[in-house]
């Protein structure tokens, strides 16, 4: 694996031939692995006679159970520098031997005589499963899918999310100076604004739909915390940098800015008081968000620990060895085939196998950390539920937890620097835009600085082109489709200070987060060329300042990214010094892969190299940097991670996730007017949706499958609400609540068609069949009814998506009705229509939902029996309004098959809450002799379900 993110140190330079055989006492090792045999092969590699290579590729030869043991016991054996040499080699090494697993995209099917195997969260083909053998330790068994979906069970049927749990557990083993380690557990600087969640997400006290802009009171409690230590007064205001003062020189009067002062609450650098700010007059929040002033929460978490005590090493822990088991076990080995396949987590498995490999990178994890050892066994249970859980949205879940636990991991060793965040963006900006290449270091320099988020680097890379050049005149090319805040900055910006300000700076988007257009790079690039044709020999060199946050992949059609082209065409005027490109780049989105788990963000600056013009720019970018002071913080060793070991993984996320908002744009919601919303643009995985006369997130809001958040870019697909529109008309005429932002994630397609297409055709009136949207929605039951009815005429014969998606249609409109319908038994008899035959089309997810409604719905007071005469009466109703296939005359047996498929596909836990009442309404006699089936087997699910 030529692409393996594994740093690759010198290995000790051999004293004796180094064998290519086996090392002696090998024989004895894999007939008996323990400590004792392990010791001797292991002195192999201490005298440097057998390589640490050729260990690994045996050890990869073996089945993945004795790989892992076998692995551990020999890192136990090695110290220093020949522990971390055998942890890079085994890193870089497969195993040879590759884990079955079921394929295919769709969830597999519940097998209902196989009684014995409560499923957690859902169902899993137990035929397929059967075959395999019963090894707790085999991650293709039985037995280990079992172990995997009693952790699920305990965590989702639990009081505590698993992020309280975790941060439990680790509070108990983490040193004083660690305590900040442990609170950022679970925090997320976009989190859901979702509640009462499944416990199998993150989950955090400091709660921040987006914390560069609404971390409000969570700032006031952080600075309530440091007021012990740091005296600070009322009015105060914590900003992430001393150099905040020169930043605010763009958008504050000189007689307001005298009455400024800042310093850092410790030594020199990062997060510093600023004091003064009272002009009431002024919307000081809003200037400080502009210029991108906010804190990183990282940094003042490590604040209210600083002076605490460290531990010793603990000799009972060993990482190391720790890490060589997790990498070299049976899930990881199923962890990677599913990368190199083709379902919807293969790219973010991908992600996963290169964040865990890279682990092995530097000097390795802290050997002798608890705190270390403790994440380790974490990932090693989240991993478990990865590999082994049928439902893609709770592994996405669980990937998104392990972020956590990598931080941990990360954080705890501190083995990044200033310079490793240097050449690593280096590195990833040279392989995505390779034509500068042999330029930079000869005629460009290139220099990047780690900064707080996106838009510090954009208002820091304005004032250092602005303060240059004396004006505040800058062009926009791509403005309607700019990050929303360059706007609010630039209006803000005071009056130039020369009578005819040049337009010599100019902001521009490399791609669109509000996708009605795309940019052509040649139209950038061309309007760059053009401005620089004016500029006068004296002058300062132009200034493109281009925000780079959503980067697409290859373009076929030139074999390279659209950042390649813009490079390309400019790469001469930088050399020559009369051009300075800042690229702008947000990683809380896309880089932080689908986490949002950084807020920091990346200035890199593009001149002639030895320039005298531009000497001043990179100084100051570097000035700038050094004061903010992230790269050794908890944040930049999680940031540096991730850019050094899954850099590649960003853009093949992007490509997925962008697959499925161009199957919702084709099939589930399309739209035909910029009113109704935006088209897709190739590549970004955004879209933009409203209905008539605009209001559309309260739909939205109801969507209970599809996450809401406060920005873009996750793991599961997510929505941004109240954006103004519509597209076109002046700010003035606009509306605020008239688009929502779809950003799909990376779910099935089954599951975008349950998400979005029963809302996309009822706010567009387009019945299933009908090729063209209207301008009059139907968001009704009697629209559901009626667009039921049209599904029903269309033949599979005549479209193919139709047929292919049908089940799921039917389940997004039984999900719209259970959203929006008031009165709730009406929606009883959809649900019985939809249960009354088999569902394993559906996603487990929906389905999950779905039965849990129906169910709900037993239970409410307006449902007085559930006899066989009154589950007639819901049969009868279920055929006359929504059909049941082969039915004509209503059968109680039908709709207590209904109920009995929902009560299977709901974990025991899940049930317990309604079984009592369903029991009671369904008068089950308790021993019955002439029982039919049906009633058998609900009697049993209601059974196991009160004894949970």
């Amino acid at each position: 694996m030529s692409d393996l993110p594994i740093t690759k140190r010198d290995v000790s330079v051999p004293s004796a031939p180094i064998s290519t055989s086996t090392p002696p006492g090998w024989q004895k090792f894999t007939e008996k692995p323990d400590p004792a045999t392990a010791k001797v092969v292991a002195k192999a590699l201490q005298d440097t006679t057998f390589s640490a290579q050729r260990m690994a590729e045996m050890l990869a030869q073996r089945s993945a159970y004795e790989r892992s043991t076998m692995s551990r016991l020999i890192v136990t054996q090695l110290r220093g520098n020949l522990a971390l040499d055998f942890l890079k080699a085994t890193a870089g090494v497969r195993l040879k031997t590759p884990q079955k697993q079921p394929e295919g995209d769709r969830a597999p099917g519940r097998n209902e005589s196989f009684e014995a195997l409560d499923l957690a969260t859902g169902t899993v083909d137990l035929v397929e499963l059967a075959k395999r053998t019963d090894d707790e330790e085999d991650a293709s068994s039985i037995a280990y899918l079992k172990k995997a979906l009693a952790d699920i069970t305990l965590i989702s049927s639990g009081g505590e999310p698993y992020s309280e749990l975790r941060r439990t557990a680790l509070r108990k083993v983490a040193a004083p100076a660690q305590e900040h380690i442990v609170k950022q557990v679970g925090f997320r600087t976009a989190g859901s604004k979702r509640t009462g969640q499944s416990n199998l997400t993150t989950q955090h006290d400091v709660e921040s739909s987006y914390w560069r802009t609404s971390f409000g009171e969570a700032l006031d409690d952080f600075a309530e915390k440091l007021q012990a230590d740091h005296k600070l007064q009322e009015g105060d205001i914590l900003v992430n940098s001393p150099r905040v003062l020169r930043k605010l020189e763009m958008v504050l009067d000189p007689k307001v800015l005298a009455k400024l002062e800042i310093r850092p609450l410790k030594g020199d650098t990062g997060i510093s008081v600023l004091r003064g700010a009272s002009d009431p007059s002024l919307k000081w929040k809003e200037i400080l968000e502009g210029i991108g002033a906010t804190p990183s929460a990282y940094q003042l978490y490590e604040l209210m620990d600083a002076g605490k005590k460290s531990l010793p090493p603990n000799f009972t822990v060993d990482a190391h060895a720790d890490l060589a088991q997790l990498i070299t076990s049976s899930a990881f080995s199923r962890l990677q085939d599913t990368a190199r396949g083709k379902g919807e987590l293969a790219p973010v498995c991908a992600m996963v196998e290169h964040l865990l490999l890279g682990l092995t990178d530097k000097l390795g994890p802290d050997r002798r950390d608890a705190l270390t050892a403790d994440a380790l066994r974490s990932l090693g249970r989240l991993l478990d539920i990865v590999v082994e859980e049928p439902n893609p949205s709770t592994a996405l879940r669980a990937v998104d937890l392990m972020m956590d636990e990598i931080a941990v991991v990360l954080a705890a060793a501190k083995n990044y620097g200033r310079v490793d965040y240097w050449k690593t963006m280096q590195d990833v900006l040279l392989k995505r835009a390779p034509s500068i290449a042999p330029y930079v270091g000869r005629e460009i320099e290139l220099s990047s600085h780690l900064m707080t988020s996106g838009m510090d680097a954009l208002g820091t890379a304005l004032y250092i082109a602005l303060s240059s050049r004396r004006t505040d005149q800058v062009s926009r090319p791509t403005e309607g489709i700019d990050y929303f805040e360059t706007g609010m900055l630039l209006g803000n910006l005071k009056k130039g200070e020369i009578a005819k300000p040049r337009e010599d700076v100019m902001v521009a988007a490399l791609n669109p987060s509000t996708p009605f257009e795309s940019s052509p790079a040649k139209t950038l690039v061309d309007g760059v060329l053009k401005s620089l044709k004016t500029r006068k020999r004296d002058d300062p060199p132009f200034a493109l300042i281009l925000d780079t946050t959503v980067e697409d992949g290859l373009d076929p059609s030139t074999g390279r990214t659209r950042l390649d082209e813009v490079l390309n065409g400019l790469k001469d005027a930088i050399a020559d010094g009369s051009l300075e490109v800042f690229l702008c780049k947000s990683f809380q989105k896309y880089a932080s892969f689908g986490t949002g788990k950084v807020a920091a963000g990346d200035l890199t600056v593009l001149s002639k190299q030895d320039g005298y013009a531009s000497q001043r720019t990179q100084a100051e970018a570097r000035l700038q940097e050094l004061d903010l002071d992230l790269a050794r913080h908890d944040e930049g060793q999680l940031v540096i991670h991730m850019l050094k070991h899954g850099n590649q993984d960003e853009q093949a996320l992007m490509r997925s996730a962008s697959g499925n908002a161009e199957f919702v744009n084709r099939f589930c919601w399309p739209v035909t007017h910029t009113d109704l919303g935006s088209p897709y643009v190739d590549g970004i995985p955004l879209l933009l949706r409203s209905k008539p006369e605009g209001e559309i997130a309260a739909l939205f809001q109801k969507l209970a499958l599809v996450d809401w958040r406060g920005s873009f870019s996750f793991l599961r697909t997510s929505f941004v609400d109240l954006i103004p529109g519509p597209w076109g008309k002046p700010t003035e005429g606009q509306q605020e609540d008239w688009y929502t932002r779809i950003n799909t994630g990376h779910e099935s397609k089954q599951a975008m068609v349950e998400y979005f297409y029963a809302l996309g055709h009822l706010a567009t009136g387009m019945p299933p069949g009908q090729k063209k949207p209207t301008t009059e929605a139907t968001l009704t039951l009697k629209g559901v009814k009626d667009h039921w009815k049209a599904l029903g005429g269309v033949k599979n014969e005549d479209d193919a998506d139709i047929a292919r998606y049908r089940d799921s249609i039917m389940a997004s409109y039984c999900a719209f009705a259970c959203q929006n319908v008031r009165y709730k038994p009406d929606v009883l008899p959809m649900l019985i229509a939809f249960f009354a035959t088999t569902t394993t089309g559906v996603s487990i997810e929906t389905r999950r939902y779905l039965a849990g409604e129906l169910i709900a719905l037993t239970n409410l007071t307006g449902v007085k029996s559930l006899d066989p005469d009154a589950l007639r009466v819901l049969c009868g109703q279920a055929i006359a309004d929504f059909t049941i296939p082969g039915m004509e005359e209503p059968d109680a047996t039908v709709a207590l098959a209904a109920l009995r498929r929902a009560a299977e596909v709901l974990p025991s836990w899940s049930m317990k809450p309604f079984a009592q009442i369903l029991k009671d309404k369904l008068r089950l006699k308790p021993e019955p002799r002439d029982d039919s089936e049906e009633e058998h087997r609900m009697r049993n699910l209601i059974d196991r379900a009160l004894k949970a």
